[in-house]
């Protein structure tokens, strides 16, 4: 009995200790989405560089159109047009983040404002992967809606 109480005690404990390491990451993914808005706000190319694999690619789909227009560019696209005299502030309403050997996938409903004033919202889709220890952004998709701002994105 004594040995079946032990058993069960060190398997409870290794779930623990697993659950614990999954915590831990999450929060490294979401400190490193939160840079990514960061690096926008202050326009700071070498923080972008930090965060995002530059060969990674930016997918938009614009609903403030009909019909809806996609566009697809790379991180390093966005170096050049990054620093200019506008003001960007991203901010995340929320930030729900998967994640599975090596890779991560962070779902983030945001508020866009430029110099200030509103400018849209929308739904980020992250996906990264960690490479020598480090996480990186590898994708960017996300959408360009100006309805139902004020109601949760969907989950």
């Amino acid at each position: 009995m004594q040995k079946l109480v032990l058993m069960l005690a060190l398997s409870l404990s290794f779930d623990c200790f697993s659950q614990e390491v999954v915590n831990t990451e999450v929060v490294a993914v979401k400190a490193l989405v939160n840079q990514f808005f960061e690096s926008l706000e202050k326009q700071d190319t070498v923080l972008l560089k930090q965060v995002a694999f530059m060969e990674g690619q930016i997918w938009t789909v614009n609903n403030t159109v009909s019909p809806a227009r996609h566009r697809m560019r790379f991180f390093s696209d966005d170096l050049n047009s990054l620093i200019s005299k506008n003001s960007y502030l991203e901010t995340a309403k929320s930030m729900e983040v998967k994640i599975h050997e090596g890779m991560a996938m962070a779902w983030v409903p945001y508020e866009f404002r430029l110099n200030g004033e509103f400018s849209h919202c929308g739904l980020d889709v992250f996906n990264l992967n960690k490479k020598e220890g480090d996480w990186k952004i590898i994708l960017l998709s996300y959408t360009i809606d100006i309805e139902g701002c004020d109601e949760s994105m969907p989950n």
